[in-house]
């Protein structure tokens, strides 16, 4: 099921690549507006950090994200049980990374 949702949001869902004072974040915008904005925001990594960085010369990890609206749209309207939110949580996490990659590296 993670995978089909993925699938929905590269077809529904454009995503950019915004920097601002905070780091770096990608925003999910449904293209048809009928779900708001979802964010994943990503930080510089530092020295000491546990966490995998993405890329490797500009590298940044992920600190935080704003998935509400878009569970709750599966939930809703694609019936999207509340035990299948990690896994979207997961594949999602994936899919901003390689996004990231993308912008830093676009071959």
């Amino acid at each position: 099921m993670g995978m089909e949702m993925i699938d929905y949001i590269k077809e529904n869902f454009t995503p950019r690549v915004e920097e601002d004072k905070n780091g770096m974040k990608v925003i999910l915008s449904n293209n048809s507006e009928v779900v708001p904005d979802c964010i994943i925001w990503f930080e510089r990594a530092k020295r000491g950090w546990s966490k995998k960085p993405v890329g490797n010369t500009n590298q940044y990890i992920i600190v935080d994200g704003y998935l509400l609206p878009l569970f709750e749209f599966f939930s809703k309207y694609m019936g999207m049980e509340e035990d299948k939110q990690e896994e979207l949580r997961r594949q999602l996490i994936y899919y901003c990374m390689d996004i990231m990659d993308n912008y830093f590296n676009p071959n």
